[in-house]
């Protein structure tokens, strides 16, 4: 099967977030295809020193070809600013003005002209605007999260009344976004039963596999209980729902915990720490930032626990699941475990308030065997269901399905065609 994958980033390196993800995913996917990438390259998610040229040669490893288009708007405020004020006289949302390029449109062609491709896959819905140009190929649409929710759940939490407005106005123009595009594609892809709940609700009809995050656990290995008091969060922090998370934390749960265990430390790991942040680290010798690192597992290593107070916003999860397989027990929001098959008190202890987040550390701190009991679970799921290989057969099914579906398509225009169905009796689709 040959396929085209057209992307919002260049998915290297694959350290936390979408990259990670899109990068497993290329990987697995080149396994069993003969995988082209055409994507946009983002400056912003690119470490100091890391090129274009250099995420082509290592993408290059397992792909078959990889060509880029700059978005080096993307890295102007300003430009963003303006962008976001054009959209408030605009039907279409942000997400779709971000990512309009005649260059990407002429590239698009380009290939699709040359090369005969069974699946095309658009990683992301501002990618949906491109689907016009395919005319032969089956297609997928990617969603990390459906995008029209979480801006919705944006509008709710901003205690900003003029942001409120435009989260709203931009989460009603993103479900129109949903609705205009996903039913053009032949598979959409989400990463959970409650993402494919919100989507199915939304477009009854659409034909949808569930394509969970994942961890590489080859990579990431259970190391031995360090004891001790430490905890560990890992995320970008320029991003809103980790840097909530991080004000929630230090403002309501670190004082408690701290008047109660004057030893304890936090160690917060991820680039573009906020100013606060960074002066907290300054004045405070138990909080450690040290921003970006290139391998995270020795923090995993040396943490008691992983502590993850996200409570809105989007996000892929990822570093739960990398703790998991670490052997690194975690205390985390509902929220934050949203989408993931993790039971409390088995695999992940939950946690929604200051006292509970409290609660839940002191347990870990002096109950050993329960820290051993959450890491030899953490680790079982973590193979058994999160491991990238497991996550690879369905993705490869999805692909399928699509490429059959699309022909039956093409002849009558009817999604209830045979491949539809027999994709759905594989668990494509309720």
């Amino acid at each position: 099967m040959r396929l085209l994958w057209v992307g919002h980033n260049l998915a290297y390196p694959p350290k936390g977030g979408p990259l990670q993800r899109n990068y497993n995913l290329l990987r697995e996917a080149a396994k069993s295809c003969e995988v082209h990438v055409l994507a946009f390259d983002q400056p912003a998610t690119r470490p100091p020193g890391v090129s274009p040229q250099d995420c082509v040669r290592a993408l290059a490893e397992f792909c078959a070809s990889v060509d880029w288009v700059p978005l080096s708007r993307e890295a102007s405020k300003a430009h963003r600013y303006w962008l976001g004020l054009r959209g408030l006289a605009s039907s279409e949302p942000f997400e779709i003005h971000w990512l309009r390029s005649s260059e990407m449109v002429q590239r698009l062609r380009k290939i699709l002209h040359n090369v005969h491709f069974d699946v095309v896959h658009f990683d992301t819905l501002g990618l949906a605007q491109y689907r016009r140009l395919v005319t032969s190929s089956g297609t997928v649409l990617n969603h990390h999260d459906i995008q029209s929710s979480l801006m919705a759940q944006r509008a709710i939490n901003d205690p900003n009344m003029v942001r409120r407005h435009y989260w709203r106005r931009e989460a009603q123009k993103l479900q129109q976004g949903e609705q205009r595009w996903c039913s053009r594609f032949e598979v959409n892809l989400i990463v959970s039963g409650e993402d494919k709940k919100l989507l199915t609700d939304l477009l009854p009809k659409i034909t949808t596999a569930v394509v969970p995050n994942g961890v590489d656990t080859d990579y990431f290995r259970p190391r031995p209980d360090p004891g001790e008091k430490r905890l560990l969060f890992c995320g970008s922090l320029d991003r809103y729902p980790n840097r909530g998370a991080m004000n929630f934390f230090f403002e309501a749960i670190w004082p408690r915990l701290t008047r109660r265990h004057s030893n304890v430390e936090a160690y917060v790991v991820g680039p573009n720490p906020p100013k606060w942040l960074q002066q907290l680290n300054a004045r405070d010798e138990r909080v450690h930032v040290p921003g970006f690192v290139e391998d995270v597992r020795p923090y995993f290593r040396m943490a008691t626990a992983y502590v993850c107070p996200i409570r809105d916003g989007g996000g892929t999860r990822l570093k739960i699941l990398d703790a998991l397989a670490m052997g690194v027990p975690v205390i985390a929001t509902s929220f934050a475990c949203s989408g993931l098959s993790l039971e409390d008190g088995k695999h992940v202890l939950l946690a929604e308030t200051p006292e509970d987040f409290v609660f839940r550390i002191e347990q870990l701190f002096s109950d050993t065997r329960l820290r051993l009991s959450l890491a030899a679970a953490g680790r079982a799921i973590a193979e058994q269901v999160y491991s990238w290989r497991v996550i690879g057969r369905s993705l490869i099914e999805a692909y399928e399905a699509a490429s059959e579906i699309r022909p039956i398509l093409d002849e009558t225009r009817n999604v209830s065609g045979t491949a539809v169905k027999s994709f759905a009796n594989r668990g494509g689709k309720d």
